[in-house]
């Protein structure tokens, strides 16, 4: 799993990530920085990580993996960019971050 911030402006992007079960921490990214984390989905299929993206005047939470959702299609990788318009995932068909979904 990898989350770049790409905000405008020069945004740092606060990031907090966690499962049920494992709290990853709060991460400042500037500009083009990303967060990393590695994990393994359960054998029930409920993996579930969820993230609080904050930035100057904005906050905003997304599941940046749910097995239901992304057991399919993150087998090995799951690379998200962070845009003021909500994440977007890289979509390897087309070689690009094409598959956003609006904040909730």
């Amino acid at each position: 799993m990898k989350i770049t911030n790409d905000l405008e402006n020069g945004l740092v992007l606060n990031l907090h990530c966690q499962s049920k079960d494992n709290d990853l921490g709060v991460h400042a990214l500037p500009k083009g920085g990303a967060f990393q984390f590695v994990f393994r989905p359960n054998y029930g299929g409920s993996t579930l990580y969820y993230c609080s993206m904050d930035w100057q005047g904005a906050s905003h939470h997304f599941d940046i993996y749910n097995y239901k959702v992304d057991g399919n299609r993150c087998k090995h990788d799951c690379p998200w960019s962070v845009k003021e318009a909500g994440p977007c995932l890289f979509n390897y068909e087309s070689g690009k971050y094409d598959i956003c979904y609006p904040w909730k």
